[in-house]
This record gives C-alpha cells, structure tokens and sequence, in this order.
C-alpha cells in the first residue's frame, strides 16, 4: 500500500513539475513578446514621420500582433498623411507660383498656375483632416479590432497608445493642424486673388528687367497690396520665409 501511495505522490509530483515548468515557459514567451513590442513601438516612434519607412511587418505573435498591427497602422497612417501634406507644400510648383517666369509663361489666365492651387487645397485639406483624425482617441481605438482580443490586450494597447504626454501631444497637434488649415486656405486664397487680379489686368502689365510694372498707379497699389498682404501671411501665420523669398518685389509704374 505504502509502494502504491508513494507511486502515485511520484506521479502527482511530475504532473505537478511539468504544469510549473509549462506555465513558466508561457509566462517567458508572453514576457518576451511584449518586450518585443514595447521595443517596436519605441522604435517606430522615434522615426521621421516624412522621410523614414512604415511599411507594416509584424515581429510578434498571438494577441500581441494585433496589438502591434494597431500600434503600427497608425504610425503609417500618420506618417502618410504627413508625406502628403509635407509634398503638397514643399513642391516647386506651388513655391515658384508667383514668380517672374512662371507669371510670363501662365499668363494670360494662369491655367497652370489655378490648377496647382486645385491640387494643393485638396490633398493638403485631405491630409489635414486625416492627421486630425489620427489625434481623436476614439478612432485610435478602433484602430485595435477588438473582437480579436481579451480586454488584457485592449488595456494594454491603450496603455501604450495613451500615456499622459501621448495625450497631450495628440491635443496639441489637433490644435496645430486647425490653425494650419485655416493659415493654409488664407495662403491659397491670396494667391488666387493675385493671379485673377493679374489675368483680369492682363493688358496693363509687363516684365522688364527682372521687375513687374503695371501702366497705373492705381494698379501698381493694388498689386503691392496683394502682395504685401500674402507676404503677412506665409511669414506671421505659417512661419516661413520659403515662399515669400520665392515672390517677386513690390511693383512699378
């Protein structure tokens, strides 16, 4: 009886051994792939939104790839968007607009010129909207498809997603993005109202000598306005000079 009580407490004990080591291996590699994560969120935030690549490529496994899909989906969201936006207004196209040249070959109605401006309020409101987007914590949320995961996963992601510094950044550049929309169609805007001023006065100007002149005083006010007005607004309302050094000097009679 004695050999039997002792068999069977051996059994147990083995049993017992392999549950401990089976759930210590699983606890290792769920340990271990969430390290794998919190390292591939802190890389990925720590890259150039515009000038580095966020082609998606899962390293975890299990509920974590979701989590990591979600992290990652809205770094290359943002990081899209933000291409757009950085392309749409860095474009020679749209710097050179109101150049010497591009005046003399756009004119007399400015075609060209009218369909830059086209092109740039739609893709750069696009991407504008989209980066507001991407900073309202409901829609990063759904990002994560939570039918696939235990709420565990669901705490987890948001507390990687929304850190007190995450939240006010995400506030701070919905702000930003607000302001730069409302500056950026006051940018275009003028623009446009300088060339429809030019092509409806086509016959009264020319350029000599590297210079705009226009036949009135009454035109040549009118132009300098204009351009003293835009030149208020890329250098006070979105802070920088590129585009005003790229606009030609005040008009003459």
């Amino acid at each position: 009886m004695k050999k039997k009580i002792k068999k069977v407490l051996i059994v147990i004990g083995v049993v017992m051994l392999i549950l401990i080591v089976g759930v210590g291996y699983f606890i290792y590699q769920d340990l271990k792939q969430e390290d794998i994560l919190k390292q591939e969120v802190i890389d990925w935030s720590n890259k150039d939104l515009v000038n580095d690549n966020f082609d998606i490529e899962i390293q975890t496994t299990g509920d974590y790839a979701y989590v990591e899909n979600a992290v990652k989906k809205f770094y290359k969201e943002l990081s899209d968007n933000v291409k757009t936006l950085e392309y749409s207004l860095d474009n020679d196209d749209l710097i050179n607009i109101l150049s010497l040249d591009n005046l003399q070959k756009d004119r007399p109605s400015f075609n060209h010129s009218h369909q830059v401006l086209n092109i740039v309020k739609t893709d750069a409101t696009k991407a504008i909207e989209n980066i507001s987007r991407l900073c309202d914590k409901e829609y990063v949320k759904n990002l994560l498809d939570k039918d696939k995961v235990s709420e565990y996963y669901i705490d987890f992601y948001q507390r990687l997603m929304y850190t007190e510094q995450d939240l006010k950044e995400l506030k701070q550049t919905k702000e930003e993005m607000q302001e730069l929309s409302t500056n950026l169609n006051l940018f275009l805007d003028k623009v446009d109202e300088i060339l429809r001023m030019l092509e409806k006065n086509n016959s009264f100007w020319f350029i000599e000598n590297n210079q705009i002149y226009f036949e009135t005083d009454e035109l040549v006010n009118e132009y300098n306005t204009l351009y003293q007005e835009l030149k208020t607004i890329t250098v006070e309302k979105l802070h920088s000079n590129e585009y005003s050094n790229s606009y030609e000097k005040d008009a003459n009679v």
